[in-house]
């Protein structure tokens, strides 16, 4: 320490410096509203045209899931089989290197396609990265002139996406054109055409037309043909042996692609435009630079449409952190009041820049702890103001102690630190190992949380070193020069203070002692009676944001189109808006939903689903309280329609309360299953019930007619070939027109969407010998039927090759780690909903069948989860403090006396969540775990004096307590006061995120400060007087 001192300039020197690199840290840090949460989810997809979705599920989705099964480090696999395409959803387990994963995925999933049908489309195997909406703006106004949006928009999002930062853009209303060849049936007979020999054609056009080169001698040509290119070159394509061109016998067109999403605001059409920000990204500077480019493509919109800034993350995170920022600044003032109200100016300036250092000190390992600045870390940092003030008035308040009793500068500051020092490390070291399980917080609970321990880790560990080094040389310097007199009550506050500490240690302590017995067991009576408070207290794992955003997510029966879906939204949101005038602006997005706009999406969206976003007047109601008025009245008005109203919520998202999954081998089994499980709940308390099977949707099946198949010779996959070109088309390749690409599809004329399918209106040639009947056998797919002889070949009409009957299919077949899978999502408003539905499931399972099961799960089973892990890392912060405090002590018995300090800091919290009826939230819980490392530094520090003193053998165990009773009320006083003033900010917000963090820390401080000053001295005697009597008598 000598050493430190006589040095002490150069070392403050550098104290200067490393606070500037944390003044550049906190500058530079990324900024955004709340901590990313990775998903951790890899998405598998296949395309395979024209399939239903068994069909999908046989040649597809079993193979892959076969080949994933025996890869670790996945934790969870869920498919779904629709029509035409595969997706899986795979988890990551916490803790696995997603890359290389995904790696091994590609390469298991590429094994499994050597099966799979020709006609399917490579595998995709992509993470979902964690992307979020920066910035969102409507397009809206003239129908026709939105149309032409489409190029603009293109070069707009490549500008758009050159801006560093930007993940990407979405468009949503905008239908997008395709090039539609569409066969003329009377064409192709005129010409003898078959569809086969046009498909045949188009595709060998898209193989790319290479020469070679050829030398004369003295040069090297490259060799080409000159050709067309685009639509024009598709129109003089010549097609089969005849080389007819394409044009005559079809229509070559830029076609609008099938709607995927009908937008409107304030009831005219729009298109709404998002951008999206790269992880790791500061939101203001990103948000700056694309609205520059942006609003400079709005400067040359068309008369007819206007441009709204729908949603800015950037506004909500400036707007957040200037609360946040005012909030830490009455922190810091905070400091500065109570520290000079019991020391003296100096003083309280020098704990004053030792909390400042300490801050920005602490700040500079930060960003490669992968954190940035949000709510959760500016939290954090006015958290740790509060602690951190503890350390230095300690050590200030213990060397001007040391200067009363006449020490020089250099002994009063060498013996000031040396007598306090291993309280405080031990107390800040049972701090860190407070929070540091909570790093390990599994999935996105702790990814939300990991800024709050990391930010109050790294600022004690630096506080801890200040303000042993940095507050005795500040008062080394000042005493050296001049030998000042020390005050016996420094501070503005300081006679009162003083008065305090007799009355304590004269009055109080005395009492106390007389009556240890009295003091320790009620003391521990009135706090166990408090923990059942907890009773009678609001739960809320996360809080809805005070935000004004409602979204409403509808869900009609498969089936639907998009315009009827389009309509029906349209009139729900119109029945709202004129029936409630809190509302002040809506917006539709109809088809696949919002951008991942105020955290809503949805699930298997399609043409029978939207969602709505209202702005409502948070003046006039709140977001809660519109959707308590508008859900259950919407249902009532439209049972058929699955309609669900939702707000933001502060944390990772949550799902349905309960959830129950079937599995077995059977599909239609399973959906009955389904249907009993459904009626019962809905019995039992249950208001809506949602699965990922869907019902089932009216379909025509066509039934082979296989002997007239035979005996012309057709093959089936030719007729079932026909039926597509007739129906959806044959999507062929992406073409491109100058720089624009559009995708090609072949189609045959001859079936109008809202007209019955007549077969008889459409033939195929029939083969007039056996031979040319086994050459369409074998020639498969591509293998036409071959006339034997010159002349137009006999027509069959489809009508004598399929017969169609109705029938209804399913929409999907789902998967749950490779099995069929049906899960159930139930929502209800009762207090012993979850109860309720475990026993219908209980009562189900009594009657399945062989081979079938029923799990549970949901957000109810989630929070259990949560609290069972935040359990088992609460016993072991408890351990770890133990563990700190006996070594400190050399004690088995000691530290039990500190961790009653631990016991009353949740009785007082509890107390604190009662009284304000605040709700023990997510973060209520972690403040309860933070008072461990805090509440205890009181109980160290006194009980260390108290040890210190007895040692010594000048005073008896009675005097020891109350000396050190007088001389440690004061900091711990000032430091609990600053803590708890540091925090009333927050208290007093009105965030419903952080609210039950404050109080509960704040009330537990409280609570915890005043009985461990009673309590402690009195159970300290007990320990003495029982088990070091029994020692004695023993030795």
């Amino acid at each position: 320490m000598q050493y430190i001192l006589e040095r002490s300039k150069l070392f403050i020197f550098l104290i200067l410096i490393l606070m500037l690199v944390g003044v550049y840290t906190f500058l530079t840090l990324p900024q955004r509203e709340i901590p990313e949460t990775p998903p951790g989810l890899v998405l598998v997809s296949t395309i395979l045209p024209g399939a239903e979705p068994e069909e999908v599920e046989t040649s597809i989705t079993n193979p892959i899931e076969r080949e994933l099964q025996s890869i670790d480090g996945i934790a969870s696999m869920d498919s779904i089989s629709a029509n035409s395409a595969s997706i899986i959803t795979l988890e990551i387990e916490d803790g696995v290197e997603p890359d290389g994963l995904i790696n091994t995925i590609q390469q298991q999933a590429q094994r499994a396609a050597g099966s799979f049908p020709e006609q399917a489309q490579d595998i995709s195997v992509e993470k979902l990265d964690l992307t979020f909406p920066l910035v969102s703006y409507m397009f809206y106004g003239d129908e026709a002139e939105l149309a032409e949006l489409e190029e603009p928009l293109a070069d707009l999002s490549d500008e758009v996406e050159a801006v560093s930062g930007v993940a990407g853009t979405q468009v949503k209303g905008l239908n997008g054109e395709q090039v539609v060849i569409e066969l003329d049936g009377d064409a192709l007979a005129e010409n003898r055409l078959q569809p086969f020999e046009v498909l045949e054609s188009l595709q060998q056009a898209n193989q790319p037309l290479s020469l070679g080169t050829h030398s004369d001698g003295e040069q090297q040509f490259v060799l080409t043909v000159q050709q067309s290119q685009g639509v024009e070159k598709l129109r003089e394509l010549q097609v089969g042996q005849a080389a007819v061109p394409l044009a005559d016998v079809a229509s070559v067109e830029l076609a609008e692609m099938t709607a995927e999403d009908i937008v409107t605001f304030e009831g005219e059409p729009a298109v709404s435009y998002t951008v999206f920000l790269q992880t790791g990204q500061d939101v203001p500077s990103v948000d700056d630079r694309v609205s520059e480019v942006i609003e400079g493509f709005n400067e040359d919109l068309p008369a007819g449409i206007s441009a709204e800034r729908y949603v800015s993350q950037a506004e909500n995170v400036n707007e957040i952190f200037g609360s946040l920022y005012i909030s830490l600044l009455i922190a810091v003032l905070a400091v500065l009041v109570v520290t000079t109200a019991g020391l003296t100016l100096y003083g309280a300036f020098a704990v004053a820049l030792t909390v400042l250092a300490s801050v920005l000190i602490g700040l500079i390992p930060i960003p490669a702890l992968g954190v940035d600045l949000n709510q959760i870390s500016v939290i954090g940092l006015i958290i740790a103001i509060g602690i951190l003030v503890d350390d230095s008035i300690v050590v200030n308040d213990n060397i001007q102690r040391r200067y009363k009793l006449g020490d020089n500068a250099m002994a009063g500051a060498i013996n000031g630190v040396r007598e306090v020092y291993p309280s405080i490390v031990s107390s800040s070291l049972a701090i860190v190992v407070t929070f540091s399980p909570l790093l390990l917080l599994s999935g996105g609970n702790g990814a939300f949380i990991k800024a709050l321990p990391s930010i109050l880790i790294t600022t004690i560990l630096a506080s801890t070193v200040l303000s042993i080094t940095l507050v005795p040389m500040m008062q080394y310097l000042r005493t050296k020069r001049k030998k000042r007199k020390i005050s016996d009550t420094p501070g503005f506050l300081g006679k009162p203070l003083e008065k305090l500490a007799q009355v304590y240690s004269g009055k109080v302590l005395k009492g106390v002692l007389k009556h240890p017995w009295l003091t320790g067991i009620g003391g521990l009576v009135i706090a166990t009676a408090l923990l059942s408070l907890a009773l009678f207290t609001p739960f809320e794992f996360f809080p809805e944001a005070d935000r004004e955003e409602v979204t409403m997510n509808v869900r009609l029966a498969e089936g639907t189109t998009i315009e009827e879906t389009d309509a029906f939204i349209r009139e729900v949101t119109q029945e709202v808006v004129q029936e409630d005038g809190d509302v002040n602006e809506t917006a539709v997005f109809t088809g696949e939903g919002l951008p991942n706009l105020f955290a809503s999406s949805m699930d298997n969206t399609g043409a029978n689903t939207g969602q709505v976003a209202f702005r409502v007047d948070r003046e006039a109601t709140s977001a809660s309280a519109f959707i308590d008025k508008w859900e259950p009245e919407l249902r009532e008005r439209y049972p058929d329609a699955e309609i669900f109203l939702d707000t933001i919520v502060q944390g990772p998202p949550v799902g349905a309360p309960v959830t129950v999954t079937a599995t077995g081998e059977d599909i239609n089994e399973l959906a009955a299953l389904r249907d009993t499980l459904e009626e019962e709940m809905l019995a039992n308390g249950a208001t809506i019930i949602t699965d990922n099977l869907g019902a089932a949707v009216p379909a025509i099946e066509y039934v082979p007619e296989q002997e007239t198949l035979e005996d012309n010779g057709i093959a089936l996959s030719t007729v079932t070939n026909q039926l597509q070109l007739l129906t959806q088309g044959v999507p062929l390749y992406t073409l491109y027109e100058g720089q624009t690409p559009y995708e090609v599809v072949l189609k045959q004329a001859g079936i109008t969407e809202g007209e019955p399918i007549d077969l008889a209106d459409f033939s195929l040639p029939a083969s007039s010998s056996a031979a040319s009947g086994e050459q369409a056998e074998a020639g498969g797919e591509a293998g036409p039927p071959a006339a034997a002889q010159p002349g137009p070949p006999e027509l069959i009409g489809l009508d004598e090759l399929l017969t169609a009957e109705e029938t209804t299919v399913l929409a999907q077949v789902p998967h749950k780690s490779g099995d069929r899978a049906i899960t159930l999502r139930a929502f209800g408003e009762a207090e012993d909903f979850e109860a309720q539905m475990l026993d219908v499931v209980d009562n189900a399972r009594a009657d399945l069948p062989a081979g079938y099961e029923l799990s549970t799960g949901g957000e109810n089973s989630d929070q259990e989860a949560f609290f069972a892990e935040i359990g088992i890392l609460f016993l072991v912060v408890l351990l770890l403090v133990y563990l700190v405090i006996a070594f400190q002590f050399k004690s088995f018995g000691l530290p039990f006396l500190v961790l009653i300090a631990v016991y009353l800091g949740i009785s007082g919290a509890i107390l604190g969540l009662f009284l304000t009826q605040t709700p023990l939230s997510f973060l209520g819980v972690m403040g309860i775990v933070s008072l461990t490392g805090i509440v205890v530094r009181n109980a160290v520090v006194l009980i260390d004096f108290v040890e210190a003193r007895r040692l010594t053998g000048d005073f008896n165990i009675e005097e020891a307590i109350i000396e050190s009773g007088y001389a440690r009320i004061k900091p711990i006083v000032l430091t609990s006061l600053t803590s708890i003033v540091a925090l009333l900010p927050v208290a007093f917000s009105g965030d419903p995120l952080f609210e039950p963090l404050a109080v509960t820390i704040i009330a537990g401080l409280a609570f915890s400060g005043i009985f461990t000053l009673v309590m402690i001295p009195a159970l300290y005697l007990l320990f003495h007087r029982i088990v070091r009597k029994e020692k004695k008598q023993t030795a």
